[in-house]
């Protein structure tokens, strides 16, 4: 199977010893040679931190979603330094604080539902793009869907 993220083969080596944790079940772990991460139904979109953002503090609370239908409990955020092998796995979703951090982006879509994916003491790297992936954390698929990038003070 081809696979199309520069990441996927160090991040599978990387993280060789957590494959094995992942069949134990525990969701906040996954397998990079399982299938990609399923879409929820309808649309998501990243609100905070804005895509193209810069100067996101390094302690960051955690990337609030946007969503046509709301996530369910089994959705969170994957969080990739640029040029990194791995990346890291936030919290699962759960109401978005109010009001939104900001700045943050309004998707394109009507009526959006909030929620965070927090990032549960997480410091970012210093001056680092991150790219933010959604991850299905009720299996241990490969997230693929890049939502947007920001880059961390």
């Amino acid at each position: 199977m081809k696979r199309s993220y520069s990441f996927v083969r160090p991040l599978a080596f990387a993280i060789g010893v957590t494959a094995i944790a992942a069949c134990s079940g525990n969701p906040n772990n996954f397998n990079s040679a399982n299938l990609p991460c399923g879409a929820p139904s309808g649309q998501v979109a990243l609100a905070y931190p804005a895509p193209g953002a810069t100067g996101v503090p390094d302690n960051f609370a955690g990337v609030v979603f946007a969503s046509t239908s709301g996530l369910t409990a089994g959705y969170g955020a994957y969080i990739v330094p640029a040029g990194s092998s791995s990346g890291t796995l936030l919290e699962t979703v759960a109401p978005a604080p109010s009001p939104l951090p900001s700045p943050y982006a309004t998707p394109g879509f009507a009526n959006p539902v909030y929620q965070e994916s927090a990032s549960g003491g997480v410091v970012l790297p210093a001056a680092t793009q991150i790219g933010v992936y959604l991850n299905d954390l009720n299996s241990n698929c490969q997230p693929t869907k890049l939502l947007g990038t920001f880059t961390s003070q």
